[in-house]
């Protein structure tokens, strides 16, 4: 450990700071103690936060069919609301990263949840497509910061050995929101109407906000930013840029988690317009493509933690769980050829459960990045990943306007591959 401390030190030695080496000290440190349950609990405001933001972001599929409908949109026109979102949420990361590292996310966690919050409560307001999509443009705004966020937050208060496992229970919101989303949304739409589902989720954030305020007041130390001036963050960025790591790490932020939106924006509607489910069927059923989502985030942690206490070191236990999350993935390819719905249903679970191990490994690997700066390197990352799949979303509604869903699956169950081969190559530079 003290050989890897030393080589980080001196890799970072170009741009020296206090708070960089006071990061790369605590983690020494806590790498050698146990972690508190306070920590734990931190971290389950961490599940919650992840919680409500797939919750509000998810409304929009489970009503879609309701919205094509009322506004007279084609599906392709439907992607480009999709898009709007998107494309705010991943210029936003680009740039949100470096507010999470200057000013922490201690406050820029519970400002970002009370602004996406709100842009969903708004949503349920929207009287014509250009609100709709400037709502769902401002949710990609607040929402952007989410991940940036949690993970600076596990990266300050974890050692590197429960990182996975934090990162796991906090990631596996997404799935939990999911789960919960088609419940709530369904029966609010049924005996209210799609706009109360906007409405009413929407409300939730700001009990959250309080509660994140409260609970970690006394973590201001631990949680706080130190500030990056322009010019050095320019360096920064630049160096960032120049690490071949990052742009094998990039590969994953395009592909996987491009098949992570997929199956959060369309399957609801997947279900009901390409395999025959009515409005409320498809919406629950969706549940179990979400459950198994939820279940691979905490699966992959819980292999990785069981494949180190056998003596394996950590990078290769996590090149084990990566090699198990793309098999799984490929089940997608069945998933759109097969004639039998539920067939169907169940090879997109299990594509559920491999995207979401895949992912949380891929947030260990942006941790490892740059120790003292992993909000600009999730933020960079999750940018791209974002900003590439907005340009997709227009023509993954026109593939479903012409019924040729099968090629998003054929992609989805094939090019995780490609992402795969690029971490075993580019995390060469993080290789203890």
């Amino acid at each position: 450990m003290e050989r890897i401390l030393t080589k980080r030190r001196a890799d970072s030695s170009k741009y020296p700071s206090g708070r960089q080496v006071r990061d790369l000290t605590n983690e020494f440190h806590e790498s050698t103690s146990r972690v508190s349950s306070r920590t734990w609990w931190i971290c389950g405001f961490l599940f919650l936060a992840t919680v409500l933001n797939y919750l509000d972001r998810q409304v929009l599929s489970l009503t879609a069919d309701k919205i094509i409908g009322e506004f007279g949109l084609t599906k392709e026109g439907f992607g480009k609301i999709i898009a709007a979102f998107r494309y705010s949420y991943g210029i936003v990361q680009i740039f949100g990263g470096f507010l999470v590292d200057t000013h922490g996310p201690r406050i820029t966690y519970p400002a970002a949840g009370g602004l996406w919050s709100l842009a969903g409560l708004l949503t349920g307001l929207s009287s014509s497509v250009a609100m709709l999509s400037s709502f769902r443009f401002l949710l990609g705004v607040g929402e952007a910061f989410n991940w940036p966020c949690a993970l600076k937050v596990t990266q300050s208060l974890l050692p590197p050995k429960d990182r996975p496992l934090a990162n796991g229970i906090f990631n596996s919101g997404a799935a939990v929101g999911a789960l919960l989303a088609p419940l709530i949304v369904t029966l609010v739409t049924v005996y209210y109407g799609w706009r109360a589902a906007f409405v009413i989720t929407g409300a939730l954030g700001g009990l959250w906000v309080v509660g994140w305020l409260w609970y970690t007041r006394g973590s201001g130390d631990e949680l706080k930013g130190a500030a990056l001036p322009f010019g050095p963050a320019l360096r920064l960025t630049g160096r960032i840029l120049g690490m071949r790591a990052f742009w094998m790490l990039a590969v994953s932020a395009i592909v996987v988690n491009s098949a992570n939106f997929y199956l959060a924006d369309w399957i609801p509607l997947y279900l009901k317009s390409s395999r025959g489910f009515a409005f409320a069927a498809g919406n629950i059923l969706s549940i179990a493509v979400y459950a198994g989502i939820s279940s691979g985030n905490i699966l992959v942690g819980l292999f990785v933690r069981n494949l180190v206490g056998k003596g394996l070191p950590v990078y290769l236990a996590k090149r084990r769980a990566l090699l198990v999350s793309c098999v799984f993935m490929s089940m997608a390819v069945p998933a759109g050829f097969t004639p039998y719905r539920y067939l169907a249903l169940v090879c997109l679970v299990l594509t559920g459960a491999g995207v979401a191990g895949f992912l949380v490994l891929y947030f260990t690997f942006v941790q490892d990045l740059d120790l003292a700066h992993v909000g600009v390197t999730s933020g960079l990352l999750g940018g791209l990943g974002n900003l590439a799949y907005g340009l997709c979303s227009p023509y993954i509604g026109r593939l479903s306007d012409i019924h040729e869903t099968f090629l998003i699956f054929i992609f989805i169950g094939l090019l995780p591959w490609l992402a795969f081969f690029a971490i075993l190559w580019g995390i060469r530079e993080m290789k203890p």
